[in-house]
């Protein structure tokens, strides 16, 4: 039999719409309890949200649960980091930033080495995401190498193979590796590990190798995961086939007169078919580029310090705020991408960062956006019932200390501006801090 907690907190972040904010709020969850001579989870099924609401309510109506309530502290669902690399978390000091080319280069030269037992630094990126009140995250891997510590890390994860290679005489042997990968990902199914498709991105992709691999997300009913219009080189080379990306075909693998594999417009289109598109980075898409991304629902995932350290600038999104002509408004996610291109895989450092990327934007709904993009768009672009503080969604839920947190009017500012380690984390409603 499943037992009700109730926890509660000075401020309750649902992460709605609207974003509510719910003074003295409580959230009674069901929880997951361990069969003490097994160790095994009595549970198949996830535990869910039961009610929410202000913290003194529930207790009079659920008088029986088991609750705690948190002083100076903010609730909210547990946040989603929804762009992460984990095999890539041994890098420091190996690649060179500034220029998309740049680093590029320096991937193809020293990856083996930074790829190379990887085991202890992907379990530091995973304790990470729990010190960062993290329970949900869209993992890409390109070589399956984190498969085994994510899929019993008690992380909620959404694990994206994924697919690279433009050699038309390998295609074969690409596919046959990625059919292992995905099928492995699938033997590791559960109610906290989901296995997906990634399409690496249109400059490292055969069309017909793609076709291969979108097939196999059609028949499985996967989420899609891709890089877009990450640089101007990729731009330049889907529009014209010239710049850095021709030299680097020609150079690095000697491929004579190199061609891109799609148009713009050609690469989106695949993906019409499928649910829970994500398109990640789209830091040079244009003006019809976001009309075909919002009129097919795809998802945008964010990475902020990541398209700095590469490209030196951030998503664009300012034109898009208040707008209800859904052309322009495409659902925006938030990610750390790997430490390939990142200092750590931080989402609160990320969240802190876009905050000050953004002077354009108001302060108080920029904050607001970012919480939304943490919580509750990257839950629904991954295609996961998290993210939001509701009856029926998973007990994914983190707490923060924020000290003096009700003596403010901008709750979600000064949750980014101070947030620092969660002091209590469920995930599937059971007690990861």
């Amino acid at each position: 039999m499943r037992s009700q907690n109730l926890i509660g907190a000075s401020r309750v972040f649902v992460c709605d719409e609207g974003f509510c904010v719910i003074k003295d709020g409580g959230v009674l969850y069901e929880s997951i309890e361990r069969d003490e001579t097994s160790g095994h989870k009595k549970h198949s099924q996830g535990a869910k949200i039961l009610a929410v609401g202000k913290y003194e309510d529930l207790v009079r109506e659920y008088p029986s649960a088991e609750r705690e309530f948190w002083h100076d502290s903010v609730l909210l669902p547990s946040l989603v980091n929804a762009h992460i690399h984990f095999e890539f978390s041994n890098n420091t000091t190996s690649f060179v930033y500034g220029d998309f080319g740049r680093w590029l280069d320096s991937v193809i030269a020293k990856r083996d080495d930074v790829l190379s037992d990887i085991t202890k630094s992907v379990q530091e990126a995973i304790a990470l995401q729990f010190a960062n009140g993290v329970g949900l995250v869209g993992a890409i891997s390109s070589y399956g190498y984190d498969m085994e510590t994510l899929s019993g890390s008690g992380l909620r994860v959404v694990y994206f193979s994924e697919a690279m290679g433009s050699n038309p005489g390998a295609i074969d042997a690409l596919f046959s590796d990625f059919k292992a990968r995905l099928g492995q990902s699938i033997a590791h199914k559960s109610e906290l590990f989901t296995p997906a498709v990634a399409l690496h991105s249109p400059y490292s992709l055969h069309h017909i190798y793609a076709k291969y691999v979108l097939q196999e997300a059609k028949n499985l009913k996967t989420p899609i995961s891709a890089h877009f219009l990450e640089s101007t080189y990729e731009r330049e080379w889907l529009m014209n086939g010239s710049g850095y990306f021709y030299d680097f075909f020609s150079r690095t693998f000697k491929v004579p007169n190199p061609k891109p594999f799609y148009s713009i417009e050609g690469f989106l289109e695949q993906f019409v078919d499928f649910d829970n598109v994500l398109l990640t980075h789209c830091l040079f898409a244009g003006k019809s580029e976001y009309k075909i991304m919002a009129q097919n629902a795809y998802n945008i995932v964010t990475c902020p310090r990541s398209n700095r350290l590469l490209n030196n600038t951030y998503l664009s999104f300012l034109h898009m705020q208040g707008r209800k002509d859904s052309d322009f408004v495409p659902n925006i996610a938030l990610g750390t991408d790997g430490r390939s291109s990142n200092a750590d895989v931080s989402l609160l450092e990320e969240m802190r960062s876009m905050l000050f990327a953004c002077p354009q934007v108001e302060l108080d709904s920029l904050a607001q956006q970012i919480l939304k993009m943490a919580t509750c768009n990257g839950a629904q672009a991954l295609g996961v019932k998290s993210g939001i503080l509701k009856d029926g969604y998973n007990a994914d839920i983190a707490v923060f200390e924020i000290p003096h947190i009700t003596h403010s009017c901008q709750e979600a500012l000064q949750f980014i501006l101070h947030a620092k380690e969660a002091k209590r984390l469920l995930i599937n409603g059971k007690g990861i801090i």
